[in-house]
């Protein structure tokens, strides 16, 4: 159960990291997609990675949003279009790494410079979680008992003499911030932990 919770806790921390860190684009900004637009331009200083948005926005039925192979992209072709619409809004999700053509499938927008291409970058991979450091404790009583060879007595009782115990400090004092600090950290795992918890049931 506890690393069921664990791992639920990661998955929610590093779903809330890349939900973060999507952009989404409105492809030609406030022109759209339409006609006249430079795209090739609009593009160039954007830095698209997996995980972000094209937004295309244009008038339902006057423009389509067509992806295409790269060699369709070459000769403005929708005929194996990877995926069309022409709904007139438009949001595409940039699910993988690599160059992702788009054309409007009307005939002519194409040629006339309605078309984009994006290149994008897989996402960042997420830090791996820092690993647990143990907690230092006091340091406690030897309780081992010695086990230290002894040579045989030569007084008259026969006795073995015994090695004398060894002293140990009493422990050392924890700081009281270090304390309330560890209290702190237990009580925000604690709370994920609730958090993570009441979102499972």
């Amino acid at each position: 159960m506890a690393s069921n919770l664990a791992l639920a806790a990661l998955l929610l921390v590093a779903s809330c990291a890349s939900a973060a860190s999507a952009a989404k684009y409105t492809v030609g900004d406030t022109s759209g997609w339409t006609t006249g637009t430079d795209y090739t331009t609009w593009a160039s200083d954007k830095k698209f990675k997996v995980g972000d948005s094209l937004v295309f926005n244009f008038a339902g039925g006057a423009h389509t949003v067509d992806e295409v192979s790269a060699a369709d992209y070459a000769s403005c072709s929708s005929a194996n279009a990877l995926s069309s619409d022409g709904s007139g809004a438009s949001t595409i999700a940039l699910k993988t790494a690599g160059k992702h053509y788009f054309i409007c499938g009307v005939a002519g927008h194409c040629s006339s410079g309605m078309k984009l291409v994006v290149t994008v970058a897989a996402a960042a991979a997420a830090s791996p979680p820092p690993k647990a450091s143990p907690t230092p404790t006091p340091d406690s009583p030897d309780t081992t008992p010695d086990t230290t060879p002894t040579s045989p007595s030569t007084s008259t009782g026969g006795a073995t003499p015994k090695t004398p115990a060894t002293v140990l400090a009493p422990p050392a004092k924890q700081s009281e911030a270090g304390a309330t600090g560890l209290r702190a950290t237990a009580l925000a795992g604690l709370g994920l932990a609730g958090l993570v918890a009441a979102a499972l049931f």
